[in-house]
């Protein structure tokens, strides 16, 4: 099974001039009570072990944080069931938990990005960009999308001076619903500090999607999968649009995608 070590493997590096991170951080501390909330959750463990032991873990669907991810042997590696419930949570186990780290199926994330992924130039969107090696099977994992994690008041300053100063815009946003109820908010910019994640363009048809995975933090981390299968030296791209690819701005920055369904326009990033 890929990634099956007790560590965490992200050996990848910048073609530029960013500090490069393996996870996500805090941002720069500003001294507001939101800052110091957001803090907290990122400082807090979360103690919902699973009651699996070194037997019981094997059996993925017994297993009270599993359920999301299926061994896939002629690939040997974990990918995601279905992508249809993207929306159920997915909680990877930790190490509060029982079961064995080297037969656990439901550890993935955790252990870092994919091998074989590539940074290049990206002719189509005339920018970096990223692309694999190799095959990538449908619901596998390729990179978490890994940045400073803001406060919404930073966010919609950094949003504002990105927009004034005509900059590229790497701020993310991910809303989190129960019951149609927005239940939280992450927000990731990997413009100063990020991993390879922020080297994936946007597509109105995208091969890629975002999914909140939790390990051992109520802040999720920004998963990347595999929307289908997708064969080597095709490039990799998410909707920027998020859970809702209905947000498009009229005026803005023309997408580049050339996709059949393609808006003409890149997705605004809108902060609520």
């Amino acid at each position: 099974m890929e990634n099956s070590e007790d560590v965490f493997n992200d050996d990848y590096e910048h073609p530029e001039n960013v500090e490069y991170i393996l996870e996500s951080v805090l941002m720069p501390s500003d001294g507001s009570s939101e800052f110091n909330l957001l803090a907290e959750d990122y400082n807090s463990i979360l103690l919902n072990q699973c009651r699996c032991n070194e037997t019981t873990c094997e059996n993925i669907e017994t297993c009270t944080h599993g359920g999301q991810y299926e061994f896939k042997p002629q690939q040997k590696e974990l990918t995601l069931k279905k992508l249809e419930n993207t929306a159920r949570p997915i909680i990877e186990c930790n190490d509060l938990c029982g079961c064995s780290k080297n037969s656990c199926l439901n550890r993935l994330v955790q252990y870092g990005p994919r091998r074989n992924l590539e940074i290049f130039h990206s002719t189509r969107y005339r920018s970096h960009g990223l692309r694999t090696k190799v095959h990538i099977p449908s619901g596998a994992f390729i990179c978490e999308y890994a940045g400073e994690l803001l406060t919404v008041t930073e966010a919609k300053k950094r949003l504002e001076n990105n927009h004034t100063l005509g900059l590229m815009n790497y701020v993310l946003v991910l809303n989190e619903y129960s019951n149609e109820k927005k239940q939280q908010v992450t927000i990731v910019d990997p413009s100063r500090r990020g991993n390879i994640g922020r080297y994936l363009n946007h597509s109105c048809n995208p091969n890629c999607y975002i999914g909140a995975v939790r390990i051992d933090c109520p802040i999720p981390k920004l998963g990347i999968f595999a929307a289908r299968d997708i064969e080597a030296q095709e490039e990799l791209c998410f909707h920027y649009g998020g859970e809702d690819q209905s947000k498009n701005i009229n005026e803005g920055k023309a997408c580049l995608c050339a996709a059949a369904n393609c808006t003409g326009f890149m997705p605004n990033t809108s902060i609520e």
